[in-house]
Parts: C-alpha cells; structure tokens; sequence
C-alpha cells in the first residue's frame, strides 16, 4: 500500500514537469504590429496585409552583434474570403506563426468602410480576436491600406509603433482624434453605427494622420477636414493644445499672419429648453501664447489693445471652426456624434425622456451657442 502511494505521488510530480506542451519559439513568430486590411477584386473577398519586424536583426542589434540580419521588417499579404482565412493561409507561404498580440494599428481601406456589410464584417472578425488589444489604433486609409503597408519610409520603417507613437502626441495639433480601438467600437455600438476614426495617408516616403472619416450607419459618410476636425474636437472637449493663425492688421495697412499656440482649456456646458428648442450653450476659456509676429513692432505686444484685439481674432477663428464641424453634423448627416444627446442624457433626464426618444429628429434643430474667450498669457522673449 504504501510502494502504490509513492508510484501516484511520483506520476503527480512528473505532470508537473511536462513543460509548455504549445510553446513557440521566439525566432518562429512573427510578431505583426500593423493589420491592413482592403477588398479585393478577385474571386476572395478581401486583401489582408502583415507587417512585421525582423526578429533576427532585433536580437543581433540588442546583443552587440551590429544589427545584420538584411531589412528591419517584413510585409505579406494575402486573399481570403474573410480575414481570418487570410491569417491563416498565410502559413502557405511564411515559416512563422503570425502573433497579434503585439499589434499597434489596424488600417482600414477605404472600400471596406464604404461596405456596409465588409465593415461589419471585419468589425466581427477584429471584435472576436483573443489576441488583439482593445487599445490599439484603428484607422481609415484614404486609399488602400495595403499601399501604406508596402512602402519603405524614411522615418521608423515599424509602421505599427510609429503611428500609436504620432497618437501620443496629438495634443500639438489637435486635427486627428486621440481615440483607440475600444472608443470607436463603443461609439458603434452606443450610436447604433455613428463612430469617428482618424484618417491615414501616404506620401512619396513618410505618413501623415490628419482629419476623420465620418461613420454613420457602419458606412463611410464623408470626411471632415483638418479646421472641421479641430471643431469637432473642440465640441467634444478633446483640445489640449495645438495652434491657430489669425491674420492682425499692421499700421502700414498690411497684415501679418499670427500663430497662437493653445496652452490650457476650459469647457463648460448648459442646456435648456426655451420655447419648444433646445439651447445648447458652451463656454470655452482658452489659454495660450503669441509665438510669431513683426520683427519690427515687437513693442507693440505691450498695447493692451492690440492684445485684445489679437484675442478677438482668436475667439472667431475658434468659433468658426466649432461652427463648420456643427454644420456638417446637424445639417449635411443629421447625426449626433458631438455630445449633446448624452450630455443631456445625464445632466437633463427630465427633459431627455422627453426628447430622447425622437432625437434624430430633434438634434439638427438643436440651437447651439459657442462663446469663446481667449486669453493671451505670453508674448515671448524679446529685448
């Protein structure tokens, strides 16, 4: 009895020690940090493009070997009727296990968010994903994704890391929305279809994010541009900094072209019926500093009312832009995607029973009323 209690008691101990029974060797992943993925013309329905580091020159470059090991990263791409058989028959042409838990971006082309149902599609597939992070960048191409992919850049040649880099600070200008994966998803599903994501484009050898592409229904409805999408960001409280010109007057009858660089924020909200209509009234304090304007007339920064007037100019150029981004969403989509619906939803519940349930008949008649004021901090250093 007691020689069959030590057998069961060593056969314990040996399971323990079978080790990882699914292990995969570093060298044998492909550890993919961007997803491209377009429609295709041929008989599959869609084109999906991996890119990934060369492991080899990583691990050469970290252990004091030079960084051989030929280019810093590869790209593949491949056909499949969705973007999972994609993944998979990958296998066929790569000695690599692709590896998406590493992953940064994922590129949409532009015909698949023109799909509406590609888009749902691609959407399930990315959702059901055990691998990728819900805190990666989904972004929109305003051509093909697979073009981004494949080029070689002059800057960081890992795309994936270069773009959640470029997201990290997009507090200098403010054109692009500062939202992941997991917000836009929620935007989908709170809004029944009406998301905004950030727009991706290649030059000859460097990217460039700027602007949104307009979500409404799980299908592309237009573009908002870079002054639009300051707006909107503007609306949605998102400015941190970022910069804006004004043109000012000069004494000879010209005029010269003022950056001002926005330092702090400060937005604060009402809403109210009056006479049947929705007053929705926000208040922006706005901070900042002069950081460029005449060699010649640096004295006349200290004229309290050049600076007031310089913060007028401010004021307006904020309020148009604010206004535009309105226009597109109340009168050209009817869309609420700036926040006025679930402000009110959680400040005003009294008067959202009332018109929550015919808000998209009630938002493009909503009155909104920015009011800006600007406040000139610093002038720069001069003697």
């Amino acid at each position: 009895m007691k020689k069959i209690k030590v057998y069961v008691l060593l056969l314990l101990v040996l399971s323990l020690l079978t080790g990882c029974w699914d292990k995969v060797e570093i060298e044998d992943r492909a550890f993919v940090m961007a997803i491209g993925i377009d429609t295709s013309n041929q008989a599959k329905n869609y084109i999906v493009t991996f890119q990934f580091p060369n492991v080899k020159q990583v691990t050469s470059a970290a252990g004091g070997g030079g960084g051989g090991g030929g280019q810093p990263n590869f790209s593949i791409s491949e056909v499949g009727d969705t973007v999972f058989s994609a993944s998979r028959h990958v296998s066929t042409r790569l000695d690599k296990r692709l590896f998406l838990g590493h992953t940064k971006a994922v590129i949409l082309g532009k015909d698949v968010v023109s799909d509406r149902n590609k888009f749902l599609e691609v959407l399930d597939t990315l959702d059901r994903s055990y691998e990728l992070s819900r805190k990666l960048r989904l972004l929109v191409a305003d051509g093909k994704a697979q073009d981004i992919l494949l080029k070689n850049y002059k800057f960081d040649p890992d795309i994936g890391v270069y773009i959640d880099d470029i997201f990290k600070q997009y507090n200098r200008t403010s054109i692009f929305p500062n939202i992941d994966y997991n917000k836009i998803t929620k935007s989908l599903h709170d809004t029944n279809g009406n998301a905004i994501i950030p727009v991706i484009s290649s030059g000859k050898d460097e990217l460039k994010i700027a602007g949104s592409a307009i979500i409404k229904d799980y299908k592309l409805a237009g573009w908002l541009s870079d002054g639009e999408n300051m707006g909107y960001m503007w609306l949605m409280g998102f400015v941190k900094g970022g910069d804006i010109t004004f043109n000012m007057p000069t004494t000879d009858g010209k005029e010269v072209k003022v950056p001002f660089n926005i330092t702090n924020t400060v937005m604060k909200r009402q809403v109210a019926e009056q006479d049947g209509k929705i007053i929705y009234k926000i208040k922006y304090d706005v901070e900042g500093e002069v950081t460029e304007y005449s060699f010649q007339k640096h004295g006349e920064m200290f004229d309290t009312n050049v600076l007031g007037t310089m913060e007028n100019k401010a004021n307006k150029v904020i309020e148009k832009m604010i206004n535009d981004s309105l226009k597109r969403f109340q009168k050209d989509l009817k869309v609420d995607m700036v926040g006025v619906g679930d402000y009110i939803q959680k400040y005003k519940p009294g008067l959202w029973s009332k018109v929550g349930p015919e808000w998209k008949t009630r938002f493009p008649d909503v009155v909104v009323e920015p009011v800006v004021s600007t406040h000139i901090r610093r002038i720069g250093l001069f003697k």
